[in-house]
């Protein structure tokens, strides 16, 4: 059954490219938007990843960095270092903040960095990791879509930087992070004895929740949070915003390509009734018959799926060289999912051609 499945599929070969080329835009759609959706979830999160964390430790009330306020006097460091099971407590001070550079206003995330925080930039890729006094280290993504280069100056609120690094894991796509010393963002951000998080390392062994329930108590008005779930707070707008959006066009994509398949092979199912019909007079099952729909079904998801991961691959790569907001994760786990759903597809599409193989008559074929 599946060489003659195979050989009806090939006899019209451009139907066979159109039904081909509707899966494969399926799946590109597909990929493409889950490939976006991974990429900017990883990438909000991507920066706190690589801050040596056991725990957050926040205002009450914070959701996140970018769209709540966390203020914590610096007197809660010794307090927070006083509790069993803690081994460090480091300040961290971050904040929205925006600037001026030819004409244009560009949104930063500026974060007061020193090398004992360990709370510097993921990878600087160009220029000088350390800061001293009127140095910054911006993002890449500044530097190839503003045209900010190292050694060009930058005014932020009355101060003025000279950029002598840039950095790599800091793009958030509608902002990116930027670092100078921590004693001129605390005068930039005019919060004197205070500061915006502490970064909290625990001892291997200690009770992680017991620790995390001391800390709040020894710190009136704040919050203790995980690693992780700091991560999953700040990446929480993107699964808020973006996935609703994607689970729809990732909808639109699986109908064009159920309605491409199903209509190449309903159209095909049409033109060989006959043979079909002299198949059933030979004593050929319905069953069997619909195999060989189905199978022709399946062999153009198949081959779509290829053909469409193929492109999404190439596409992400040339595009992101261009776009730096174009950022895409396509996963493995990604990948053999849609290959599932691309079978499912075809397996749905195969429905409305083998009820037409159904009302076949094999009486019909004998007629003049």
């Amino acid at each position: 059954m599946f060489l003659i499945a195979f050989r009806n599929l090939i006899q019209e070969k451009t139907r066979l490219l159109i039904s081909i080329g509707g899966v494969a835009f399926s799946v590109l759609l597909i990929m493409i938007l889950q490939g976006l959706y991974q990429g900017w979830n990883f990438k909000m999160g991507e920066y706190i990843r690589t801050i040596p964390a056991d725990f957050w430790v926040e205002q009450t009330g914070g959701k996140d960095m970018f769209h709540s306020i966390s203020i914590l006097p610096a007197s809660a460091k010794s307090q927070i270092e006083q509790v069993n099971g803690v081994t460090s407590a480091k300040p961290f001070s971050g904040r929205r903040i925006a600037f001026d550079t030819n004409g244009k206003e560009i949104i930063i995330y500026l974060v007061g960095y020193d090398n004992q925080t360990g709370a510097g930039p993921v990878k600087v890729v160009q220029g000088k990791s350390n800061l001293a006094n009127g140095e910054i280290i911006i993002d890449r993504s500044l530097s190839e879509n503003k045209g900010i280069k190292l050694g060009q100056k930058v005014t932020i609120g009355e101060r003025e930087f000279t950029v002598t690094g840039i950095s790599e894991g800091g793009n958030l796509i509608t902002l990116s992070y930027a670092f100078v010393n921590t004693a001129e963002a605390d005068e930039l951000f005019k919060l004197p004895g205070l500061t915006s998080y502490y970064i909290v390392q625990a001892e291997p062994n200690a009770d992680k929740q017991e620790v995390a329930r001391d800390i709040e108590a020894a710190v009136p008005g704040s919050k203790v949070v995980t690693k992780q779930q700091f991560v999953d707070d700040n990446t929480e707008l993107i699964r808020e915003t973006f996935l609703p959006v994607i689970l729809v066009l990732v909808l639109i994509g699986v109908a064009v390509g159920i309605a491409v398949i199903g209509l190449t092979i309903f159209t095909s199912t049409i033109e060989k009734a006959r043979e079909y019909g002299v198949l059933k007079a030979l004593g050929v099952r319905n069953g069997q018959l619909y195999s060989i729909v189905l199978e022709q079904s399946l062999i153009a998801g198949v081959i779509g799926y290829i053909v469409g991961v193929i492109f999404a691959y190439t596409l992400s790569i040339i595009v992101g060289k261009f776009v730096s907001e174009f950022v895409t994760l396509l996963r493995v786990f990604d990948a053999v999912w849609i290959f599932g759903l691309t079978l499912l597809m075809a397996a749905i599409a195969a429905f409305l051609p083998a009820r037409r193989l159904a009302r076949i008559d094999p009486a019909e074929v004998f007629k003049s």
